[in-house]
């Protein structure tokens, strides 16, 4: 599975946890057979732009929203370490080179206080 689906699909996930919905009630509002949501929360679905269009108003948010990176859970379980680090290259890529350098630094005194 391909990074942009795992972050479209966590998106999913997370905003309908975080608006209280279940699978059911997401798949209700967007016309969309239950099973279909769930496989498409698991990655298992190829979806269309008009089926992201139709959750995205299922949820209520514009459908850039599903592809952002900055909001999600990188405990989740559909990123390996690979996948995490991709994240974070996202999340930091708009640093400063001066932002980036604090960031190794404190990255390295985390990492001394771990051991």
């Amino acid at each position: 599975m391909s990074e942009l689906i795992r972050i479209i699909c966590a998106n999913i996930r997370e905003v309908r946890k975080s608006k209280g919905l279940t699978q059911e009630e997401l798949a209700e509002k967007c016309d969309l057979h239950t099973s279909y949501l769930a496989g498409v929360e698991r990655g298992e679905r190829n979806i269309t732009i008009q089926t992201l269009e139709k959750i995205a108003q299922g949820l209520e948010i514009s459908p850039v929203n599903l592809l952002k990176v900055d909001q999600l859970n990188i405990d989740d379980q559909y990123f390996n370490k690979q996948g995490k680090l991709h994240l974070l290259i996202n999340l930091v890529n708009e640093f400063s080179e001066d932002e980036i350098s604090k960031l190794i630094n404190i990255v390295r005194e985390i990492k001394q206080m771990m051991k």
